[in-house]
């Protein structure tokens, strides 16, 4: 029976559904304005380009690894980096999957109602149901998530490709809610507030580019890896990148920043939609018809996070990393059966606490989640300086960057700059005294620290448990 592959086309899609979010658009535009597209500019060239362009050679060299990110950052740092590094991954993702579920009744309601009308309780109910649904198609048809992939991915992409073209028009005709003008774009950096408010906002826009090494564990299922899923990476960078600095640009065409500003983060995809619909004689049918699309993305999307961070944190997991029953895999189709049901329990329990708490928990939740927030640097952070590494020791991969070390070199320490910048400057302003946002520092960076201790004495325990079922068993 012939072996069937993943194609660039599934490939692009899955990078872009685990990528590219309409809300990033509109929540940037929300914060910064127009501005925020030179941002993303900026971000695009010096962040994910080279991000997609070392995933790109360490996916051409690592051809049959299953856990992507895992095993990039362990060929060039070494076992004991790698495990901080996904495990931090694993902090800030774990927290992920509860938000996306949260997200499909909202929009949903959209696609029913036209509006956000949905409660607490049905917000769980519903939730529930989407994991559920998540949790039986990555662990029965985990080999069809690119396929599932393709055609939501284009769906995602018409509705954005809508947006745009009725967006630019709109400002061609002089319509647009936002006037246009080169001074428009331009980093307000004229004062020392400025450049830290420029720095802080910049390094919070980064976040928008997560998500890429979501491909990384299907890299075995990329027929010619070292051509197509370099393809693949590289024509999604390209695509996320052109769609988010020209989506900046139409959302400005159908309301003002102040517009946008009375927006909620969760409602921010549909209330664009909603704008458009207002700005050029839709009705509500347009806004519901938004609604149903995103129910399917969110979901899709939901199921492909869930699956990649299985792989990428528990399948190749040297033994005694974590305890025995996460890296479990089924013995027929090599699936992490354990770990899905451990990650949907996981975000059950969030959803519930943060739902049905009351006032107190959900303080407590969301509290739990800010200092959650650093931990996804962490991994890119490690993975720029282990290409660096990986280049100096002389490894050689189908693709690369470049054949010399210098162009490689400058592109790791490109992605680690960055990330350092937005781990510094998202939770810091160098304007205010120390003393005055010393909540917030204790509340990002202790939270970090206190994470990585739960991750050093959970490695310690299984440690621990091995050798001594090891000792056992001789």
């Amino acid at each position: 029976m012939k072996r069937k592959y993943l194609s660039v086309s599934s490939l692009v899609m899955m990078i872009f559904l685990g990528v590219f979010g309409f809300g990033n658009i509109a929540n940037n535009f929300k914060e910064v304005g127009l501005p925020s597209a030179t941002m993303l500019v900026i971000g695009i060239f010096f962040y994910f380009l080279p991000l997609c362009l070392i995933m790109a050679e360490f996916g051409a060299y690592a051809q049959d690894r299953t856990s992507g990110i895992y095993s990039w950052i362990e060929i060039g740092l070494g076992k004991k980096m790698a495990y901080f590094a996904i495990w931090s991954y694993f902090i800030a993702n774990i927290f992920y999957l509860p938000t996306l579920a949260t997200r499909v009744p909202t929009y949903l309601s959209f696609g029913l109602l036209g509006a956000a009308n949905v409660s607490n309780t049905q917000t769980a109910v519903l939730s529930l149901i989407a994991l559920v649904i998540s949790l039986i198609i990555g662990v029965k048809y985990q080999k069809a998530i690119g396929s599932l992939s393709k055609p939501i991915g284009y769906i995602s992409l018409f509705t954005v490709m809508i947006f745009l073209i009725a967006g630019i028009y709109l400002h061609l005709t002089g319509q647009g809610a936002t006037t246009l003008a080169v001074e428009s774009f331009k980093i307000n950096m004229s004062s020392k507030a400025d450049l830290a408010g420029a720095l802080g906002s910049f390094s919070w826009i980064l976040f928008a580019f997560g998500g890429g090494e979501v491909v990384g564990p299907y890299v075995n299922q990329v027929e010619n890896p070292e051509k197509n899923f370099v393809k693949g990476l590289l024509l999604a960078s390209l695509l996320i990148g052109i769609l988010y600095v020209l989506g900046i640009v139409a959302v400005s065409a159908f309301g003002t920043q102040e517009d946008f500003s009375k927006i909620s983060l969760v409602n921010a995809v549909l209330a664009g939609f909603k704008f458009m619909g207002d700005k050029i004689g839709l009705g509500i049918w347009f806004v519901k018809l938004m609604g149903i699309a995103y129910t399917l993305i969110t979901l899709v999307a939901l199921i492909l996070w869930g699956t990649s961070l299985a792989a990428g944190v528990f399948s190749e997991a040297p033994e005694g990393t974590f305890p025995k029953w996460l890296t479990k895999k089924s013995g027929y189709n090599g699936i992490l059966r354990n770990a899905l049901i451990f990650q949907t329990i996981l975000a059950f329990l969030f959803i519930a606490l943060n739902t049905f708490g009351g006032a107190a928990a959900e303080e407590l939740y969301y509290r739990v989640y800010d200092m959650t927030t650093m931990a996804l640097i962490v991994p890119y952070f490690c993975l720029g300086i282990s290409y660096i590494v990986f280049r100096y020791k002389g490894y050689v991969a189908p693709f690369q960057i470049s054949k010399g070390k210098l162009i490689p070199i400058v592109a790791g320490f490109s992605v680690s700059f960055m990330t350092l910048i937005a781990f510094v400057f998202a939770g810091y302003n160098f304007t205010i005294p120390l003393v005055q946002q010393i909540e917030k520092i204790k509340l990002y960076y202790g939270g970090l620290l206190m994470f990585m201790l739960i991750g050093v004495v959970i490695k310690f325990f299984s440690e621990r448990n091995h050798k001594s079922n090891m000792t056992n068993n001789k």
